[in-house]
């Protein structure tokens, strides 16, 4: 007898010929299904979102509230003091108008970089220390810059410290016009006869006279020892320098070899000193037989006795 194989399928097999109406509900589940899980993850990331923003919110005005009670709003933090060491390039009404500090506003309202800046931006500033001392007290300490010589305006002839042009200079070039005259800027030399459209306040002249110039100048000073005392330098020919020293004699030096030329002034300074001479004019160019003028000392006036009368006698001091 021939048994007949089963053709059964299991009941959790879907059959290949599934209707499409079966196929379309199954596609349907699965679409709700993914919606509704990408809706709950929304959902959850916008409810993390709300609650760290609030807590945000509350931390900081929680934080602002204890700042303005313990700091911006406590008496104990009142500017009382304001120390200012001004390195005479302003008086205290000035610095005080420039940078807007008072007495009597809270101490943690003061902006120090900002009072900083403004004091840095004053030509005759080298440098600014602002600190603040809790509990009531403010320091400004300023630096000014070293001028080494004054440098007259193009065309300027006249006293260079009633100019409103002329500027202080300092060794690097850098200019500046000074916002009150002090003692010592009346005994700077004067440079005279610079070339440059661009003499501005508060810049650095890149002009190559002016700069061997002012080799000169602290060629000089390196020297404790040299008898040369300048007034003033005139550069407007470029290839040489004129100085005129203090006993208004008019020295020539070459734009170069400062070393070489200020030991032969020096020789020659001293046989002045040595012999009561005074020179008048010296060209430091020439090596060799260096040309020399010396003043020439005026004759003394004649003393004329005046006639007595005949038969008068002397007059004679009484002890």
């Amino acid at each position: 007898m021939i048994q007949r194989r089963s053709t059964a399928r299991p009941a959790n097999r879907r059959s290949r010929h599934a209707s499409p109406r079966a196929h379309l509900l199954d596609v349907q589940i699965r679409t709700s299904t993914a919606r509704r899980q990408r809706n709950e993850k929304v959902g959850k990331w916008v409810f993390n979102l709300v609650l760290i923003g609030s807590v945000s919110v509350a931390a900081v005005l929680g934080l602002k509230t204890g700042l303005d009670k313990f700091f911006f709003q406590n008496a104990d933090y009142t500017l009382k003091r304001i120390s200012l060491e001004l390195d005479n390039i302003l008086t205290r009404e000035e610095a005080l108008e420039e940078t807007g500090l008072r007495e009597g506003e809270n101490i943690f309202s003061v902006d120090l970089a900002k009072v900083e800046a403004k004091l840095k931006a004053i030509p005759q500033v080298a440098s600014v220390h602002v600190e603040r001392e809790l509990p009531d007290h403010i320091s400004v300490t300023m630096t000014a810059r070293d001028p080494v010589a004054w440098v007259a305006a193009p065309g300027e002839t006249g006293d260079v410290t009633a100019s409103e042009k002329s500027m202080l200079v300092d060794a690097t070039g850098f200019l500046m016009r000074p916002r009150h005259i002090q003692p010592e800027y009346f005994h700077l030399p004067v440079i005279y006869g610079v070339k440059s459209d661009d003499v501005q306040d508060g810049e650095l002249l890149a002009n190559e006279d002016l700069r061997v110039a002012l080799n000169l100048i602290q060629t000089v000073y390196s020297r404790p020892e040299s008898l040369l005392r300048i007034r003033t330098l005139d550069i407007s020919k470029g290839y040489s320098i004129t100085v005129v020293n203090d006993q208004n004699a008019h020295i020539v030096f070459a734009a170069s070899n400062f070393d070489e030329q200020l030991a032969h002034l020096q020789k020659l300074l001293q046989h002045c000193e040595e012999t009561g001479r005074t020179l008048e004019k010296v060209n430091l160019m020439v090596k060799r037989n260096t040309p020399v003028t010396f003043v020439v000392a005026s004759a003394p006036p004649e003393v004329t006795q005046k006639s007595q009368p005949i038969g008068s006698s002397p007059k004679t001091r009484r002890n």
